[in-house]
């Protein structure tokens, strides 16, 4: 029940044996040698010179370098979170947002020093107080304005990421506010244009800028607009059927023709927008909650959020768009020929559609075992999918019910404070060193589970997982 294996979905496989670069070593190369470029064309430019001139000249020249690489990590940016297939596949959407957001608050830093460095420099040199050569600068300088408001978007955008700040704003108005990144970039480049002598001081810094402006709109437009319309169009996903699994989780069953031919894998989520009127622009992405079907794709979610009532209401026939498949959590990083796989909460989701698929497809030869983490003990989600495979394909299920340990580690229940981490899961999966481990759940939890499967011994290409953050 399968769709065909495709170079999509199969190059995410993990190269085996000989030395590995690991996906955050590879972004900081790329971003560190971009820098590096940008601070090379800034020296062959004769700022270097500007140094030693008084500190008027100074600050100036200190400020246009870091509004130079203060414009190189936002465009680094959106390259990161557009979506590029084979980036996304390299590096996995967490390790891609990690670096977003590094980058992010690095960038607005460098914008704001850059303004605060100009904006004296200039001041000095010209006998002024500071604010009245703020206001000369954003009022005759050309673009000055429009890269004004640029930052103001920039710095709204990094006091909505504060974690604080986060936790008061639902996902979708959050990325909503996070959309305004793109007007910001494109405020900034008259600036750079009409006023930056570094941009175009010479044909290497003209190519190198021009080169790094046009991939990152190219991107954009091909990824993050152009192909989720077309693959919305190909497939013309409906809501075939609404199914509640546990209080306060239902799960959306989707279908479509063509899904044959959508290169998507278990394990894997999507962006969905149900076009049910108001609040349909608001995207949601969703897990797979059941192995991928020729015909249909099944997505289970909790309605308790911002946007719940109306996702609990979705009526068959509702159309849907869709942006992915995205995730590394697939079957084809497999090394092992058996599956741990440790869930907490709504975790379970791309999980099951991992095992499922590893049954269904008969390519799991070693034992299979799900850790499924809970804090209570009522009705959870998928239970009847997991007591079918279960009984049908010999998993083993552990259920890790209660509250959170205070002792020991924090990912286990309290009765299990006692133990370690890595004690713990030697205890509960004796053939750990048999299999691949896959983790999904909230973003701490996971990365605590993480470390101590790591501790247990498992080796980083036999780790897989997925972060549910934003």
């Amino acid at each position: 029940m399968r769709p065909p294996s495709s170079p999509e979905v199969e190059a995410t496989a993990t190269a085996r044996g000989g030395p590995r670069t690991s996906p955050g070593t590879a972004v900081g190369a790329v971003a560190a040698a971009s820098v590096l470029v940008v601070v090379a064309l800034w020296a062959s430019n004769g700022n270097v010179a500007e140094l030693g001139q008084g500190p008027g000249a100074a600050l100036t020249s200190i400020g246009r370098l870091c509004g130079l690489v203060a414009s190189d990590l936002l465009l680094l940016q959106v390259l990161a979170m557009a979506r590029i297939p084979w980036v996304e596949r390299a590096l996995g959407q967490d390790t891609v947002a990690r670096w977003h957001r590094l980058l992010g608050f690095t960038s607005i830093t460098l914008m704001l020093a850059h303004a605060l460095a100009v904006a004296v420099g200039y001041s000095l040199m010209d006998g002024i107080g500071l604010w009245p050569e703020l206001w000369a600068l954003v009022t005759t300088y050309p673009g000055v304005l429009l890269a004004t408001a640029a930052t103001a978007l920039f710095v709204m955008i990094a006091v909505t990421s504060v974690r604080v700040a986060r936790r008061s704003l639902r996902y979708e108005s959050w990325h909503l506010l996070h959309l305004y990144a793109y007007l910001g970039a494109g405020l900034a480049l008259p600036h750079q244009l009409w006023t930056g002598a570094d941009f175009l001081a010479s044909p290497a810094a003209t190519a190198y800028w021009w080169t790094l402006y046009s991939l990152a709109l190219a991107s954009v437009l091909m990824f993050r607009i152009g192909r989720p319309l077309v693959r919305s169009r190909r497939h013309r996903l409906t809501v075939s059927e609404m199914t509640p699994e546990a209080p306060g989780v239902v799960s959306v069953l989707l279908t479509g023709p063509r899904l044959r031919e959508l290169p998507v894998a278990a394990g894997q989520f999507f962006v969905l927008r149900f076009r049910t009127g108001p609040g349909w622009t608001r995207g949601h992405p969703f897990s797979l909650s059941a192995a991928p079907r020729p015909d249909a794709l099944r997505f289970t979610f909790s309605v308790r959020g911002d946007d719940g009532p109306r996702l609990a209401a979705l009526a068959p026939g509702t159309p849907v768009l869709i942006e992915g498949p995205f995730g590394r959590l697939v079957p084809s990083v497999r090394g092992k020929p058996g599956i741990v796989a440790i869930a907490g909460g709504m975790g379970i989701t791309p999980l099951l559609s991992l095992l499922q698929d590893a049954v269904r497809r008969g390519d799991a030869q070693g034992p299979l075992t799900l850790l499924r983490r809970t804090s209570t003990s009522g009705p959870l989600p998928l239970a009847g999918d997991v007591e079918d495979l279960a009984r049908d394909g010999g998993l083993r299920v552990v259920d890790l019910v209660g509250r959170r340990s205070v002792t020991g580690t924090s990912w286990l229940p309290v009765q299990l404070g006692h133990l370690s981490g890595p004690d713990a899961l030697r205890a509960l999966v004796p053939d750990l060193d048999a299999c691949d481990v896959y983790v999904a759940g909230a973003a701490e939890w996971a990365d605590a589970v993480a470390a101590d499967v790591r501790a247990a011994g498992v080796p980083r290409s036999s780790l897989h997982v997925e972060r549910f953050a934003w």
